[in-house]
This record gives C-alpha cells, sequence and structure tokens, in this order.
C-alpha cells in the first residue's frame, strides 16, 4: 500500500472532501483570509495523513 506520502489515493481531493464532511456538521475554518486558510489547510493535511496512517494500522 506505501505511506499517505506516495500513496496515489492521497490527492486533494481526499482533504476537499473531510473539508466538505466537517461543513456538512457545522464546522467552518476561521475567519482570517486566504493567509490564515493556508494555514490551517496545511496543519489539516498533516493530521489527515496520520489519520490515514492510524485508520491502516500503521501508527500505534
Amino acid at each position: 500500500m506505501g505511506n499517505s506520502t506516495t500513496d496515489l489515493r492521497f490527492t486533494p481531493l481526499l482533504a476537499a472532501e473531510v473539508q466538505a464532511v466537517l461543513e456538512r456538521h457545522g464546522y467552518r475554518l476561521p475567519s482570517g483570509g486566504e493567509h490564515v486558510h493556508g494555514l490551517v489547510l496545511a496543519r489539516v493535511g498533516f493530521v489527515l495523513r496520520n489519520l490515514v496512517e492510524i485508520f491502516r494500522g500503521g501508527t500505534w
């Protein structure tokens, strides 16, 4: 399967879909403009990689 860094399934679409799910549940990105959104989404990408690894059993 490879890791999330080289896994072809780990795409910007995955992050966008996770964002859409969070928004459907009432969560929103913080205000502050594009710079703040970029920082938040970069952090989300890092956390999402960790979640993928945990889900696959790669991190305990």
